[in-house]
């Protein structure tokens, strides 16, 4: 089954290019989002990102054919990227939706990038703070949302 074919199956509640809502609690605009995330990352990328609940993505992984993860109720957000899928799941904070977007967008910088790719498959290894993958995204996320809200707001987000 493909992703198009999965998200047939559900309410989306909004949708913008490769974004998609799947939950009623979201409560943002995605058109404006998407275009600010872009215009800070300089390009767009053609991943599709869904905001839902973990609970959701791990039915939508399921049913593309991939194994659900219990650890995923630890995180705001991840780059899935057996399957090139962004899930969102903590949006209600609009500070820490920006900075989850840019951290997982990192992933996918990281994956597309063939001299940083290996770090992936070696970081599995270690402690999730210790992995490069996760560093840098970190690094990155706190970077970018800083510019962000300097941006929107004329100060620094603090994070």
């Amino acid at each position: 089954m493909t992703l198009t074919e999965v998200l047939q199956k559900r309410t989306i509640l909004q949708q913008y290019k490769c974004w998609y809502v799947l939950d009623n609690d979201f409560p943002w605009n995605i058109p404006s989002i998407y275009h600010k995330i872009h215009d800070h990352l300089d390009t767009t990328f053609p991943i599709p990102v869904i905001f839902c609940s973990i609970r959701e993505a791990n039915k939508i992984i399921s049913d593309l054919g991939h194994d659900e993860d219990e650890y995923l109720r630890f995180a705001a957000g991840i780059y899935w990227r057996e399957l090139g899928i962004i899930f969102i799941f903590h949006y209600e904070e609009y500070e820490t939706l920006i900075e989850t977007l840019f951290h997982e967008y990192r992933h996918v910088m990281q994956d597309l990038d063939a001299d940083f790719r290996h770090h992936f498959e070696h970081d599995k290894k270690l402690p999730y703070k210790e992995r490069k993958t996760e560093m840098d995204a970190f690094q990155f996320a706190k970077e970018k949302t800083n510019i962000y809200f300097k941006t929107l707001y004329g100060r620094e987000n603090v994070v």
